[in-house]
């Protein structure tokens, strides 16, 4: 069983392999594609919006500026509300790239990873990880919103319910380099609370502005250290 110090001193040596050259390319890369994505998004919708007429005739006319405004407006924001979900899809593909890292600088005994063929394992979880993520929080929005006029506690709902998918995600991703899948998931189910333990503390540092735009980077090193601590750890006897 996994204690809270243990977690909180791995993520504190995430934290702190940041100014690694290797991750911080892959923090560099990531947050470039995704924001020429986002502005592609954007300029896209506002070329869509203005060249499009809503009403074309009097006395509607006038509302066409108006919808034009809110349009551009809307778009900006939608933008940037999701450039945290496009920089954690573009991130988890260079997942790889950080656990080596971290693996090379605390872990150096450990042997290579296994190869994992990239459309039947790794693509098929970051499309699931994605999906999850998108569909599970915009389900969960009413709850969210009521909670937080109710008690205030709509913060607390969110991190509970990213907390068990991200924990479950990043464990089953980061596991799946030395196990095969099935196996990973085996592993992530008997280590569910240090996994939801974890997940929780990702998710709150995703919750941070301008933290957010690392946290997926932080979250593969962190559940490297996290599933190395677990692994490594001797089994109790039958």
């Amino acid at each position: 069983r996994r204690s809270t110090p243990s977690l909180f001193k791995h993520l504190g040596k995430a934290f702190g392999q940041l100014g690694d050259p290797k991750i911080m390319g892959v923090v560099l890369m990531s947050l470039g594609i995704a924001l020429v994505v986002m502005i592609v998004l954007v300029w896209g919708s506002v070329y869509f919006i203005n060249h499009t007429t809503f009403f074309s005739t009097w006395p509607w006319s006038w509302a066409n500026w108006v919808l034009r405004f809110f349009g551009w407006f809307g778009a900006v924001i939608v933008a940037w509300f999701l450039l945290p979900t496009f920089i954690t899809l573009i991130s988890s593909m260079f997942l790889e790239t950080v656990s080596r890292a971290v693996e090379a600088r605390h872990y150096p005994a450990l042997p290579a990873p296994r190869n994992q063929p990239f459309v039947t394992e790794i693509l098929p979880e970051l499309v699931k990880f994605t999906l999850i993520i998108l569909v599970i929080n915009l389900l969960a929005m009413p709850a969210y919103l009521l909670m937080a006029i109710l008690l205030g506690l709509g913060f607390v709902v969110s991190w509970l319910v990213n907390g068990y998918l991200i924990g479950r995600e990043y464990m089953e991703m980061v596991a799946m380099r030395r196990m095969p899948p099935a196996e990973a998931k085996a592993f992530r189910r008997a280590n569910g609370g240090s996994s939801f333990v974890a997940g929780f503390l990702i998710a709150a540092v995703m919750a941070v502005p301008i933290l957010n735009l690392l946290s997926p980077v932080i979250a593969t090193a962190f559940m490297t250290h996290v599933f190395e601590d677990l692994r490594q750890r001797p089994r109790p006897a039958a």
